[in-house]
Order: structure tokens, then sequence, then C-alpha cells
């Protein structure tokens, strides 16, 4: 198709503030819906385009925020609510969660004109709060309506949220029981939230783990690094048993090895030999087995299960 410069301009100017574009008249719309049609640009929410090529290379939180951004510019008083409100502020949650909408808070129900990708979350009074120049809901209220989420997607957003120093435990459930929501799950999340944890993959990790019933672990747990005293091991998960048993949990501490033929294999090698020492020196401060487990285990709770029993983690139901 006719290369048209405002559009490249616009599209440019858009990517470069990481948001969609906006076109500011008609003719530029139809310049950029024709532009769809022929697969040239995308349109992932009413009136909102990006070069396509541009678009794929996002992930799913980045095209939210360039949704979000552009939004913010067309609706300077909408105020950005739950995952929408997360994503604002940072906090870590699984591109999974993501199916295209966009949600704001809104004292009432959905309106006739809504675009279908647009979710109202009902408050009668919105807690408005800035964040990076866009209007969201406070990072407590941002939380309750998160809650909803399944709890090992939820959890992370709330660990995130009292790591970032955002919001404590107690404000969330001050504010909870002013609102009408869903207290079980709150109170569920509250009980276990930890900023320890690291991120979203700890998170998720730790709430399959209770899920398939086994005994909370411990987080971020320190060992004596007696090669480097100032330096001491930490690991993610760690249970300390009543027969002085000590087992040790990692979220993809290693990930996967390389075949022999890679290139950086010394720097792998070196990995390895680190590794190896290290689990020697835990072993010799009472640490019975190190559990290694990566996203696919996780993902399969049945793969999770097997190595958490295998190692002699007790269930507690």
């Amino acid at each position: 198709m006719k290369r048209h410069r405002k559009v490249i301009a616009l599209l440019r100017d858009a990517e470069h503030e990481h948001r969609c574009a906006v076109p500011g008249d008609r003719a530029l719309y139809h310049a950029l819906r024709r532009r769809v049609g022929s697969r040239e640009v995308v349109s992932p929410y009413p009136n909102l385009f990006a070069d396509i090529a541009y678009w794929d290379s996002l992930n799913a939180e980045d095209r939210s925020l360039h949704m979000i951004r552009a939004l913010a510019r067309i609706h300077p008083k909408w105020t950005f609510a739950g995952l929408s409100a997360a994503c604002v502020y940072g906090y870590h949650h699984a591109y999974s969660l993501h199916d295209g909408s966009v949600s704001i808070a809104s004292p009432k129900g959905s309106g006739r004109n809504d675009a279908d990708r647009l979710h109202r979350i009902y408050m009668r009074s919105v807690p408005r709060w800035q964040c990076r120049g866009i209007q969201v809901t406070s990072p407590a209220r941002t939380l309750i309506d998160c809650a909803g989420m399944p709890f090992d997607q939820a959890l992370s957003i709330f660990d995130s949220a009292l790591r970032a120093g955002h919001v404590t435990a107690a404000d969330v459930a001050t504010l909870m029981v002013q609102t009408n929501c869903d207290e079980p799950a709150i109170r569920k999340l509250l009980r276990h939230v930890n900023p320890l944890r690291e991120n979203g993959g700890e998170s998720w990790a730790y709430a399959r783990i209770v899920g398939l019933g086994y005994a909370e672990p411990m987080m971020q747990v320190e060992f004596d690094n007696p090669n480097s005293p100032d330096m001491p091991y930490r690991v993610d998960f760690c249970w300390k048993l009543a027969d002085g048993r000590i087992i040790v949990a990692e979220y993809d501490g290693m990930a996967k090895y390389a075949d022999a033929g890679n290139q950086k294999r010394a720097s792998l090698q070196a990995k390895l030999d680190y590794e190896r020492r290290r689990e020697q020196d835990l072993a010799a401060q009472r640490v019975s087995a190190v559990v290694h487990f990566f996203f696919e285990d996780v993902a399969d709770v049945t793969r999770l299960d097997d190595k958490l029993a295998e190692a002699g983690v007790p269930k507690i139901r």
C-alpha cells in the first residue's frame, strides 16, 4: 500500500511514547483502517492503532500498557482499575491473565456505547491515585479487585504490591470491611502474602505448594557460605522438620542447561561447579535434600507433587 507520511509519523511518535496511536482527524482514521485491512496495522481497541510488526514484538502486559496510555490521553477522567491498575503500578503477574480488555472504575454499570473490551468495575466511591501520570485506583483497592483471580495468580500481585512498599496488609484488611468484595478470597491472600518472595514466579510456586497441601515453607532463609562469609547462601523455600532434617527448594535456580555444543559451555560449567559446591556446603549444614523445580514443574502440579514428596516435604492435609 502507498506510503502515508502522516500515518508513519503518527505511528512512530506513539511507539516512542510506548502507547497506541490515536488519529487526530477522520482522514487519518480512514487511512489507518485501510492499513488494518491490508494487515500493516492492528487496532486492538476502537480508535487505537499500532504498526503490526511493532505490536507483535510486545508481550501481553506491554500491549495492555500501550492501550492504557493511549486511553488515558483520550479519557483523562478515567480511573484504571483491577489488572489494568496493577499493570500501571508494575505489580508482577502472569501474562496469561491478559485478554485484551481494559478495566476502569465506575460508579455506574456498563454503558450502551461502551467498547466490547472495556470492563467497568463498580465503585460507589473511587479511591483515585496517580502513578506514572495515569489515574488509577489506590493500591489497596487494586488488590481487592484482583483478589477475584485464581489464588495462585493473585498472590504474586499481592506480594509485589507489599514488596514495593505501596500498601500494607492492614490497609487492605481495613478497606475490605468497607467494600462489597470477595472477603474469603482476600482473607486467604492476606494470610499467605509475603513481600520476601522476590518475584512472581516464587509467589506462583509457593501458592501451588500450599495448594497441594504441603506445610508452608520459610522464605529466603540464609545459610553460611564458607567461601564468602559476607555473601551467605539464600534459598527460596525452606522446611526445618522436627526430626532435624532441613529441606530446601529452589524455583528455576539453574534453569535448563544447554547441550555440550553450546558456545557458552565454559560459563555453564562454572555455574554447575558453583551449584555443586553450594549444595555440598548446604549439606554440611544439615540440609538433607535440595529440590530444583522449573516453570514446567510448577505448571504441572503432578510433577511438582512428585518432586516435593520424593524430597520428604511433609503434607499437613
